[in-house]
């Protein structure tokens, strides 16, 4: 049986322009006053205590600025942020490589640790066989703060695809993978055709180490 191609994308600073989305979504809350003053105390004070022992915990896993929430509510916000910026943050470049990919008959896979509700929106989510994000907690219709399930970063892509290759009989030597950052360098060293994407400079020296290419 003839094996099948995967192209993997990393969603922040790979198709998202800059810093992240959830980062543009909050500035955006910011911005517009939605949030009060307890959500972003809930925040800091969730850093504050996490970061010396576990930073990513502290900085990635952070959704403190949601917890007390109504889904809802929430769900308005995404919209208008949505129908506001979306468009102007993604690169047209790399959307249109991700539809090359999918019409030569690759599976296409978006693994970001973003969370679900910022990303079920987007406009290029139909040109992806596979999606994966992280949850939200709830309960009894109020966000806690809390991711729920898997967060996807560092190793647990890297543990992903391996299994997403099994499962699909997909061969990774011959498979693409395109990132941002120091934290993929993992995930893209599993791959045949890794290429950084706007990178990172942890990413750079990587890049030039193993000659791996850069899309531009």
């Amino acid at each position: 049986m003839k094996s099948s191609i995967m192209a993997v994308f990393d969603l922040d600073g790979t198709i998202i322009v800059g810093r992240s989305i959830e980062n543009s979504f909050i500035k955006y809350l910011l911005k517009e006053r939605k949030l009060k003053t307890n959500n972003i105390f809930n925040s800091i004070a969730y850093y504050l205590k996490k970061v010396w022992k576990d930073p990513v915990e502290a900085v990635k896993r952070n959704k403190m600025y949601l917890k007390g929430i109504r889904i809802k509510e929430v769900d308005l916000w995404v919209e208008e942020f949505m129908r506001e910026k979306a468009k102007e943050l993604i690169s047209p470049k790399v959307v249109d490589l991700i539809k090359h990919h999918k019409n030569i008959g690759h599976i296409t896979v978006l693994i970001t640790g973003d969370i679900k509700i910022l990303v079920d929106p987007l406009p290029f989510n139909q040109f992806f066989d596979y999606v994966y994000t992280a949850g939200l907690e709830t309960a009894d219709g109020i966000y806690t703060g809390h991711i729920k399930g898997r967060h996807y970063y560092g190793r647990s892509k890297t543990d992903l695809v391996m299994q997403l290759a099994s499962k699909l009989c997909a061969d990774l030597s011959q498979s693409y993978c395109y990132a941002n950052s120091k934290s993929d360098i993992d995930l893209m060293s599993v791959f045949g055709y890794p290429v950084a994407v706007t990178p990172d400079r942890h990413l750079k020296k990587a890049v030039l180490m193993h000659k791996w290419k850069v899309f531009e």
